[in-house]
């Protein structure tokens, strides 16, 4: 278990300076929490989606408790969580799986959700110019502030024989016990027309024994935010049964909501800090707690039941080799189920985070010791971006989804005669309802619409893009192009081309559309120059940061825009402008980004890159893509690289390269047999990595491309059998490993 933290009898106060704010300066528990991760090496972001830590199993059991207690179900009853950095990204979360469960009756209601919003904040992010629902930037939505509002727009009033796919309920802590009541009312009337119910607790206090609300709705989803954590760390999550998380739970359908640092260790920590003072120390909760600290297996059980259990299959069929027990700069350890531990070169550098790799001792004395809460680093952090990339006005962010979702809002209020949107095709871009905008992937988008329907998406790489580019953009409606230079996942394998970029900046002084980045993976060196748009676009309008920025030690972001920008969309909508300003501020988080940026240089990270660089594009360029290997196409720009894996020869009519058998088979086979933490197809190689690291990952790479697709398979199957021989030779008593079933008590 992590270390024992003090109760806390009293909710932490909401945030109340600035606009729209939900964080609070780090305390001496947030930086204590730092302390010890950092100090002892463990792992706070290893992997996107596929993490699971001791920590984040605890967290969701926890959760799943207080969400029970709150509604008085039994003992027994089981719940879910999808951990988010926010909770704008928990309530998106949450009407994705609204949508998603109710998908077999589409169009009937054709993703309309109603909202109980009696702040305003969820509809003015949903629909900034105040367009209506159907030409909002989250299309759908239908927002009222009174419950006589909402009662009104109910099928059997108003709309009679209108479908409804939710209900989502916000701030029911202000509603009096007659307003309870009639919200009771109109949930039934919501229900009867095919809604699932959703709740917004996200301020609630986490001593909180019952919540009259939970009991009265049932609803099917509990949203939670910052409150978990003290206001201190970003933080959301929405919570319900394994039948609402249904659509989720199949290989293929697990990971289509995803984001970097949710059920990060710092947040996880935080939340056990906050809810675990609610149970006396011989309730049920602590046992279950202390049983996942001293066993793995019960680890990935616990985890199975209250996050995901399709990512628990995943490391229950890769025997270990994702469970990272240690992080240390570019190096990685993993434990096998076994016991056998395994050093490895990072490859993923949890998927491009931070420039000086894990676990770094300056983030220790440069930034958690040394932290002043009452400095202002949100403000400095300002004056630093705004030197480093021309754009002065900036826009905290969590992560790189709300970073991309500040930069589309921000640009449809800056153009709000013009509505179209570009994004080239193979862009990603984040997965909350705005920032999926960007991520420009069909089957990712299709079962959470309606979407915003004014967004051209153009592949770059057919011959005709320039020409199929400049015919979108000629009738002047245009509002924003959106552009990520370099691609991470997506079968394309190269970047942006010129003669297209070049079409883009004619445009956009003939035509005076915005041009915004999406440098969230690509910036500072990780694609070789400081900024991938550098020399491929003279200028630009907006642009989004992340991970380099966190240093890979705090959730993090931003959203950067010109002075013409950001006078042009506070003109538009002036307490919107304040609320995305101040909502994600947070001192800590700019801290650790403006000691990352210093490092950039402190490190000589530009002479560095350029050095290993080469060694990457040399070592990828001599990989084997003759008929018969498992590698295709391969790129490399600057510490990223990707190849295309693939199944030739008649195997491959059995096999699909994309499929399961062959991303565990590849993932098995760098992990075990070259050493090296790589995830499948892509690169992303710590920028403080020594060459002798990286060629020792090129020599994997070439290796592998020298491997058949049956003898990769036939060394996976040793591993297996091997790991399988050494638990059963291992002395001492071993313990059943059947899991616990997923659900033991309907929750709907």
């Amino acid at each position: 278990m992590p270390p024992k933290e003090h109760p806390e009898p009293h909710p932490a106060p909401r945030p109340s300076s600035g606009p729209g704010r939900h964080l609070l300066p780090a305390g001496p528990r947030t930086l204590g929490i730092l302390t010890d991760l950092i100090g002892k090496e463990q792992p706070i972001f290893a992997m996107p989606s596929w993490f699971v830590t001791t920590e984040s199993a605890q967290a969701g059991h926890l959760i799943s408790e207080f969400v029970r207690e709150l509604g008085g179900r039994p003992p027994g009853t089981d719940f879910r969580s999808f951990f988010a950095n926010s909770r704008y990204e928990a309530l998106h979360g949450a009407v994705k799986l609204l949508r998603h469960r109710a998908a077999a009756t589409a169009s009937a209601h054709r993703g309309r959700v109603l909202v109980l919003d009696p702040d305003g904040t969820l509809a003015r992010r949903a629909d900034p110019l105040g367009e209506g629902p159907e030409r909002a930037l989250v299309p759908g939505l239908v927002a009222y502030t009174t419950l006589r509002e909402l009662s009104a727009a109910l099928p059997g009033t108003a709309l009679p024989g209108t479908a409804l796919c939710g209900l989502v309920v916000r701030r029911p802590e202000l509603l009096d016990a007659e307003g309870l009541a009639e919200l009771v009312a109109l949930a039934a009337a919501a229900r009867a027309a095919g809604a699932r119910i959703a709740v917004d607790l996200c301020d609630i206090d986490p001593g909180r024994q019952s919540d009259a609300a939970v009991t009265a709705l049932r609803p099917d989803l509990v949203v939670l935010g910052e409150s978990l954590t003290g206001y201190e760390v970003p933080f959301g999550a929405f919570t319900g049964s394994h039948d609402m998380f249904a659509p989720w739970s199949t290989p293929q359908a697990a990971f289509l909501h995803s984001n970097t640092y949710g059920g990060n260790t710092v947040a996880m920590r935080a939340v056990i800090g906050r809810l675990l003072p609610r149970w006396d120390a011989n309730a049920p909760v602590h046992r279950a707690l202390a049983a996942a600290a001293d066993d793995r297996q019960r680890t990935l059980d616990l985890y199975a039941r209250h996050v995901n259990p399709m990512t628990v299959r995943m490391h229950r069929k890769l025997r270990g080799a994702l469970n990272v027990v240690r992080a240390k700069g570019s190096r990685l350890t993993v434990r096998l189920d076994s016991g056998r531990t395994l050093e490895l070169v990072d490859g993923l550098c949890g998927a491009g985070l931070g420039v000086a790799g894990h676990s770094p001792a300056d983030a220790l004395t440069e930034v958690v010791r040394s932290h002043d809460p009452a400095r202002d680093h949100v403000g400095e952090l300002e004056r630093v971006l705004a030197a480093e990339t021309g754009l002065p006005r900036t826009f905290p962010a969590v992560s790189g989804a709300s970073a991309v979702e500040s930069a589309f809002t921000l640009a449809r209020l800056a153009r709000p005669h013009q509505r179209r949107i570009i994004v080239f095709r193979h862009n990603y871009g984040g997965k909350t309802l705005v920032s999926l905008l960007a991520t420009a992937a069909d089957r990712t988008r299709a079962p959470f619409g309606p979407l915003y329907e004014d967004i051209r998406y153009i592949d770059p790489f057919t011959p005709h893009a320039v020409d199929e580019f400049r015919a979108a953009t000629a009738d002047g409606e245009v509002a924003l192009v959106w552009i990520e230079l370099v691609h991470g996942s997506s079968d394309a394998y190269a970047p942006i081309p010129a003669d297209l970029l070049e079409a883009v900046t004619e445009g956009r002084t003939a035509q005076g559309y915005l041009v915004g980045v999406d440098e969230v993976l690509t910036s500072y060196y990780r694609c070789g120059t400081r900024f991938a748009h550098h020399g491929r676009l003279p200028s630009v309008d907006l642009m989004s940061l992340s991970k380099a920025l966190s240093y890979g030690c705090f959730p993090t972001g931003a959203a950067l825009v010109s002075e013409a920008v950001y006078e042009a969309a506070r003109a538009a909508h002036p307490q919107l402008v304040g609320e995305l300003r101040g909502q994600h501020a947070h001192g800590l988080g700019a801290h650790f980004a403006l000691h990352a940026i210093a490092q950039v240089d402190a490190l000589g990270l530009d002479d560095r890159v350029r050095t290993l660089s080469e060694v990457v594009r040399s070592g990828l360029a001599a990989m084997d893509t003759g008929p018969g290997g498992v590698v295709g196409r391969r790129f490399s720009e600057g510490l990223l690289g990707r190849f295309e894996p693939r199944v030739p020869g008649p195997l491959g009519r059995f096999v699909d390269p994309q499929g399961e058998l062959m991303t565990y088979a590849l993932i098995l086979w760098w992990i075990t047999r070259a050493r090296a933490f790589v995830v499948y197809d892509v690169f992303l190689l710590p920028l403080n990595a020594t060459e002798r690291e990286i060629r020792h990952v090129m020599r994997g790479a070439r290796r592998l491309s020298r491997t058949g697709p049956l003898r990769l398979l036939a060394q996976v199957a040793r591993f297996h059998l091997g790991e399988r021989l050494r638990q059963a030779l291992s002395p001492g008593p071993r313990r059943a490993r059947k899991p616990e079933p997923a659900t033991r008590r309907s929750t709907t």
